[in-house]
């Protein structure tokens, strides 16, 4: 296994070196940009890339698969940002006195437009580690969450359309044999990152098989009414979306190989059959990512199938990690009461100081024992830990909070202790 630190540092070194090189081509598009809207669109999506990678190196933690996966699509970006920032020099000096048409430069069998939709998915992949990082370090809302699964679902759609021109390029390549070294078609490390991808994908449909079967960790039936799983929308289209895309990409992946067999043996494809292997090979990346991040945002979904509170009690099933929660059958009756939501632990523990306080009296912190008529209210957080909510002595965990309050005597126990003062 790799050191954590010295994958840090080289997705640190990779990052650093692509935030200079995109920015220098910024630079180079703000010169001649002026008014032309498409070179506008460019320095755009430049500009929000480096915002980016500048936010992904101030990262210190994460998972160190993570850190891996993001080397090759950040290392792709400098690559094909070095390649445009000289396609452009050759384009001025080929280009006549007066207005370029910057919508007519061709770059790497394709045109200015193609190279922004390249830029801009490779920017969303790795805002989407970038958010799966988030997602481990800290806690985020449901809407939050929500938008972050339909921005890995829209990158897997634009994923999928760059791998169709990738395809129709080596057809292209194919039926031409064209070796004209001015065209630069540098697609061999999307082939590899589509076959990570690949196995990201089925890693995903395995995931997403045990969470719709399991029965969730909190309570014996996580289920609805009629027995059947409760899913959120989201999680439905994002299983959706990850079986079609898994085909979608063995049938690519399977389309690729036939175009790279077709090639040969034939010594002026070497370049162009290189390239291609290193270009799917980042968009196998690029798909991992997308899937990893997908785990992520499943695993942030906690389910109880019901609470209730009975005869002067209280209740409550609280998830202090702002995640997705669902919830079952709640109820609460002779004079109880039970709280059931999300919310920060600073404020779940103000919740129970000002309500038990005022409610039966809280025993002072520094008390040196347990006085008899005390009850225990317990609280339970939706965790993976322990079942019913509640962790045992042996698993160690945090999610069970005692908190010991005095118990007032009712109106019948008083007369009971007063009738037996009288008749001894």
């Amino acid at each position: 296994m790799a050191d954590p630190l010295s994958a840090f540092a080289s997705l640190l070194a990779i990052s650093t070196a692509a935030i200079k090189t995109i920015k220098s081509l910024c630079e180079a598009t703000r010169r001649y940009k002026g008014r032309d809207k498409t070179l506008g669109r460019l320095q755009d999506e430049l500009d929000q890339l480096a915002q980016i990678l500048e936010s992904l190196a101030r990262i210190k933690t994460a998972d160190e698969s993570l850190f891996l996966l993001l080397e090759g699509p950040i290392a792709r970006c400098t690559q094909v940002c070095q390649e445009f920032k000289t396609s452009m020099g050759t384009f001025i000096e080929k280009g006549k006195a007066g207005l370029l048409d910057w919508a007519k430069m061709e770059f790497r069998r394709g045109d200015i437009n193609e190279f922004i939709a390249t830029i801009a998915v490779y920017k969303s992949t790795i805002s989407v580690g970038l958010g799966t990082i988030t997602l481990q370090t800290s806690t985020i809302s449901n809407k939050v969450l929500s938008e972050y699964m339909e921005m890995i679902q829209d990158t897997k759609y634009d994923l999928n359309l760059q791998l169709h021109r990738i395809d129709e390029k080596m057809t292209q390549l194919t039926a031409t044999a064209d070796n004209d070294a001015i065209i630069a078609v540098d697609l061999s490390d999307e082939r590899a990152v589509t076959r990570q991808c690949l196995r990201i994908c089925e890693d995903a449909k395995a995931y997403f098989q045990r969470v719709s079967t399991q029965a969730s960790q909190l309570l014996d039936d996580s289920s609805g009414p009629d027995g059947e799983e409760q899913l959120f929308e989201g999680q439905v289209q994002m299983r959706r979306t990850l079986n079609e895309t898994r085909e979608k990409y063995m049938q690519a992946s399977t389309r690729l190989l036939q175009r790279l067999a077709l090639l040969g043996l034939d010594e002026t494809s070497d370049e162009d059959r290189t390239k291609l292997q290193r270009d799917l090979e980042t968009s196998r990346q690029c798909i991992e990512i997308c899937e990893r991040a997908s785990k992520m945002s499943s695993e942030k979904i906690f389910r109880v199938a019901g609470a209730s509170a009975d005869s002067n009690s209280d209740a409550m099933v609280v998830n202090t990690l702002a995640d997705m929660f669902i919830v079952g059958k709640v109820s609460s009756s002779n004079n109880s009461a039970i709280l059931v939501g999300s919310m920060t632990a600073e404020s779940l523990r103000e919740v129970t100081a000002e309500r038990y306080k005022s409610r039966f009296g809280v025993a002072t912190e520094n008390s040196s024992h347990v006085t008899e008529g005390v009850k225990d209210i317990r609280v339970a957080s939706a965790s993976k830990e322990g079942r019913h909510g509640f962790p045992t002595a042996a698993q160690g965990g945090s999610s069970l909070v005692t908190t010991t309050v005095l118990e007032k005597p009712t109106s019948n126990e008083v007369k009971k202790r007063t009738l037996g003062q009288n008749f001894p």
